[in-house]
Formats: structure tokens, sequence, C-alpha cells
């Protein structure tokens, strides 16, 4: 009877072994290769919240097109309108995927300018951001930067608020530990302008898109900490050699061969650092003139797509910034007008792809 009893304990410990064993394998990372497509489209600004003048035809087959082989969508500055045209036109992207895009609002809608005009916004739809996915999406992550943008907008009562910034992030279906996420910047960030004596403040600076950043730094830590594994991309309101983002980019970019972008310290590694027309920085993604641009260029990099550093499985990244495709314009009564060519938008898109461990 002992030696049975003896034998069963061995065999159950053998069991036991596999178990354990067949669960650190399963536990293993994969490499698994992502790209992403992120667009500030001005929804508002630029194309006043229109859906019949081009632009979600131009977008749509941006992500579409085969050769770009996107994953993952981030919209910018979107009208509540133009995300759900989007959202029917990538029905059909993935037929078999039912949960395939996320809003986030950031103005209601019924909103106004506050200007004494009281222009509508998005022509009375909402405003926000929004992700897409090839893939089959799970439940949302919402978040809300503490720190307002300096920006404002009336709600439909006529009060005003401060248009508030955020993060919205979504993990794959059969892969939670996999979340893209997309982000917004405010464009306000000031230092305080001293007095000669160096302490005198003379005007008060208006930080408020560094400590947006402070903040996202700090979720994102979070979310690495927790053993996620994600790509974070959007308008971050900032070139990549200013001081603000030196917590995003990691200290190897201070060593890539002819880097203008030193004194970073972070985790992350942004997938046009790379390139080489500008070592450490990037193809510029604005269309708009800025005169403290490196590298001899004259529009800025602000739209960024960022993966954390020890979730990289090869250095083989990439990404490429398109041109501005046209759009119809508007007539001076308002309406759309195929005679009038004008940019979709004042971003380029900025296409990324990247190999990176994710867990089970």
């Amino acid at each position: 009877m002992r030696k049975a009893l003896t034998a069963g304990a061995l065999a159950l410990a053998a069991l036991l072994t596999n178990v354990v064993g067949a669960t650190a394998a399963s536990a293993e990372p994969t490499a698994v290769t992502y790209t992403a497509w992120t667009w500030n489209i001005s929804g508002h600004k630029i194309n006043r919240g229109a859906v019949d003048n081009g632009l979600v035809e131009q977008a749509i087959g941006s992500i579409k097109r085969p050769e770009n082989a996107v994953d993952f969508v981030s919209f910018n500055e979107i009208c509540y309108s133009q995300y759900r045209a989007i959202r029917t036109q990538l029905a059909s992207w993935n037929p078999d995927n039912p949960s395939y895009a996320r809003f986030q609002e950031a103005i209601p809608a019924g909103s106004t300018d506050t200007s004494s005009d009281r222009n509508p916004i998005c022509s009375g739809e909402a405003f926000g951001k929004a992700v897409f996915s090839r893939h089959e999406l799970g439940r949302a992550e919402y978040r809300t930067f503490t720190q307002e943008s300096g920006l404002f907008y009336r709600s439909a009562d006529g009060v005003e608020h401060a248009v508030p910034n955020g993060l919205l992030c979504a993990p794959l279906a059969a892969r939670p530990s996999m979340k893209f996420c997309s982000v917004h910047i405010s464009p306000i960030s000031t230092s305080d302008v001293l007095a000669a004596d160096g302490k005198t403040v003379l005007v008060p600076g208006k930080p408020y898109g560094y400590r947006q950043l402070v903040e996202l730094a700090s979720w994102l830590d979070g979310s690495a900490a927790a053993g996620e594994t994600y790509m974070v991309a959007g308008d971050f309101n900032a070139q990549p050699d200013y001081g603000r983002l030196n917590q995003f980019y990691d200290e190897e970019v201070n060593a890539v061969p002819g880097s203008v972008n030193l004194g970073n310290k972070g985790a992350h590694r942004e997938l046009d650092d790379m390139d080489s027309s500008c070592p450490g920085h990037g193809e510029e993604t604005s269309i708009n003139p800025a005169d403290d641009v490196p590298c001899g260029k004259t529009q800025p990099k602000i739209d960024m797509i960022f993966v954390r550093t020890d979730r990289l499985a090869s250095r083989d990244y990439t990404a490429d910034a398109k041109s501005v495709p046209d759009c119809a314009g508007f007539a001076k009564d308002g309406k759309v007008d195929p005679a009038i060519a004008t940019p979709c938008s004042d971003h380029r898109v900025l296409i990324g792809r990247a190999t990176l461990l994710v867990g089970p």
C-alpha cells in the first residue's frame, strides 16, 4: 500500500511539474508585428464636420491600401459625423471583427466656439478622438488629464468650459495584454517669463502641455508595470527635441549617429527616430511653418507613434509621414465646393510599423 501511495505521489508530482512547465512556457511573450496609422484631420477647424468633401474617402483609401498593412488607426480632432462615416466604411475592413471602433468625446454635441458669433463646433456634432482596429477590441479605457488644455468652448446652454484632453486605449480581445492608444496633448505649453534678475515673474507660464505629458508618462509606466504592451499614437504638440519629451525618448536616442535629439531619459522609441533625414527626430508631420525645426527643415514633427523600448522584439521598426491630400473646400455660403481644392488637414498621416513582445 505504501509503495502504491509513493508511486501515486510521484506521478502527481510529475503531473504538477508538467503543468507548471506548460504554464511558464505559455507565459512567454510572442513577437508580433503591428502597423499603426495616425492622423489629426482637423475635423472641425478645416473640415467643418463635413463628410462629403473627400476627407472620409482619403482616410479610408490610406487605411485600406494593401501596402500600408494597417492594424490600428488613431484620429485626432475628429467630429462624430466623420467618425460615424469612417466606422461605416471600415465595417468591411475585417468582416469577422464586430468590435473595431471607439470614440472619446472632448466637446459635446450642440457646442459652439467662444467667439461673439458662437460658431457651431462640428456642425453641431460631438468632437474628440477615435481609434479603429483590424483586430477585435476589448473594453476601452477612457482617461482625462487633470490638467486642462487652456482651450475653451461653450456648451449648448451658453456656459464656457475648458476643452479636456486625454488618452483613449483599447486592448485586443484575443491578446488583452496588447493595447493601442490615441492621445492629443494641449498645444499650449509655455514657461514663466522672468525679469533680468532671473527671479521676478513678468508673465506666468502656461505649462499645460508639459503637465499633460507628465500625466501620460505616469499612466504608461503603470501600464508597462502591469505587463502590458502598447503603441500610443497621436498629436503631441511638441517637437522631438523639446525638453518636455525627454521623459519619453529613451537614452538610446542620444547615441543615434548624428542625433539632434539629446538629453533623453525615458523608456520609449518613436518609430521614426531612425530616419536618416533627421536622426533622432524624424520627418515633419505638420505643414505649418516653424522656425525652430532642426536639420534644415521648415515644418515641425509633432505627431508620434511611441512604443516601449523593452517591448521591442527587434530594432527594424520604421515610420513614414505621407503627403497631405487635397479635399474640396468651402464656398462663401459654407457649402462644399468641389471646384475649390484645399489640403484635407494641416497634418500628415504618420504610419509606423514595429515588432513587439506581447504577452498572452
